[in-house]
């Protein structure tokens, strides 16, 4: 089928069509008339073969639901602003090299996938999308930078730029409470905001080495004495980073040798009397692996009590340098309030590509992580507080 035409379709019948599913029809052109049904919520033309949409499609003001992914779509109507009630919009693996400025009038959109096209930039307007949850821009190799507008999406909760080659930073993110970032593989990455709460809530940035040259981790754990950010996280936060080797060698100079599969300490008491914990950070080196692999943290043990059981992973891509994966906990997390004296047990597995569960190993040559540190945070004094610092790294625990 090389086209499809509603020319001869009663008008008043085919208004009341609310799906119309057109996905490996071998389609090359639509028609003008699809805009006839002005009461379509759900348009799939998924795997065809169109370049242009034609004008008409800017009509459907009742549309949801839009997929367009597999298809060879250079450009897209400039009356697409139109479609008011549009939420998704999947647009991935097309030829698209620009979207137009009026996309930012799509207020009720949630989901735009536009992964694998041939985009080098994104309209300022982006940051109009006030319902945007999910942003995939994924495997689009012309990209050197997002507009600053991105930092305007309240409610985005999904940034995907996975293999963007020509990547090479990205504005502050707004502080959310839940966001996923993923940007692995991004060769031109040169740096990334500086507060833990902008950086993700769950982040991974493995395979970007420009950051490990540029020490990136270094700027980031520096800067965490001055980070006002820390006391509005209330949930724990995960982020993985590329780590160069004398990085290593300043922020992880010892190596562990207590046992076998678990980070134990012993929190020391304050440095003040009466001065605030507001949390602690888990350091875990990872070593290059040879597949994909994930870390799994699972839960936190005070005192031989077990305070929470949810995963955290940690996965790194195929790559030739250490990672190093930062994990936030902010004191009363799930209720876990840590005091000095507390004995703190932190059991830990890794996956490989056969995902198969394996306690690690922290004395073995080939284990997935070679060493770990923790960072205590404690909200300054007044004199510190003087000197421009808000918390303090008081504590460095390695093993």
């Amino acid at each position: 089928m090389d086209s499809i035409g509603l020319s001869l379709t009663p008008v008043q019948a085919s208004s009341c069509l609310t799906e119309l599913y057109l996905k490996d029809c071998n389609l090359s052109c639509l028609s003008e008339e699809i805009g006839n049904l002005i009461s379509l919520r759900t348009l799939d033309l998924t795997e065809n073969n169109l370049s242009t949409l034609p004008d008409g499609i800017c009509n459907l003001t009742c549309l949801k639901h839009l997929l367009l992914e597999e298809n060879n779509v250079s450009n897209l109507p400039s009356g697409i602003g139109r479609l008011t009630s549009l939420e998704s919009l999947y647009l991935s693996r097309n030829s698209l090299c620009t979207l137009p400025d009026t996309i930012g009038k799509l207020s009720c959109l949630k989901d735009l996938w536009v992964g694998n096209n041939k985009l080098s930039h994104l309209p300022s307007e982006i940051g109009d999308l006030d319902s945007l949850k999910t942003l995939v821009l994924e495997g689009n190799n012309g990209f050197r930078a997002l507009p600053e507008s991105i930092g305007h999406l309240p409610y985005l909760i999904d940034l995907s730029l996975n293999n963007c080659a020509k990547l090479r930073s990205f504005p502050k993110l707004p502080t959310c409470r839940y966001r996923y970032v993923d940007a692995v593989c991004c060769p031109s990455l040169e740096s990334l905001p500086l507060e833990l709460d902008q950086l993700g809530w769950r982040a991974n940035y493995s395979g970007s080495n420009k950051l490990a040259e540029n020490n990136y981790l270094t700027s980031l754990l520096n800067q965490l004495p001055k980070s006002k950010g820390l006391s509005k996280l209330k949930d724990a936060v995960n982020i993985t980073v590329p780590a160069g080797e004398e990085e290593l060698r300043i922020w992880f100079p010892y190596h562990d040798v207590r046992g076998p599969n678990v980070v134990s300490f012993v929190v020391p008491p304050s440095p003040f009397v009466n001065q605030k914990m507001l949390g602690w950070i888990l350091r875990l080196v990872l070593g290059a692996p040879r597949e994909t692999s994930w870390v799994l943290i699972r839960n936190v043990i005070r005192n031989k009590i077990r305070w929470f059981d949810v995963a955290y992973p940690f996965y790194v891509y195929p790559t030739d340098v250490d990672h190093v994966c930062l994990i936030y906990i902010p004191q009363g997390y799930r209720g876990l309030q840590l005091e000095g004296g507390d004995e703190v047990e932190i059991p830990m597995s890794q996956k490989g590509a056969d995902y198969v569960e394996i306690p690690i190993d922290v004395t073995h040559p080939n284990t997935l992580v070679k060493k770990w540190a923790i960072d205590l945070i404690y909200e300054a004094d007044e004199i510190h507080k003087g000197n421009d610092t808000w918390c303090q790294v008081e504590y460095n625990i390695q093993l």
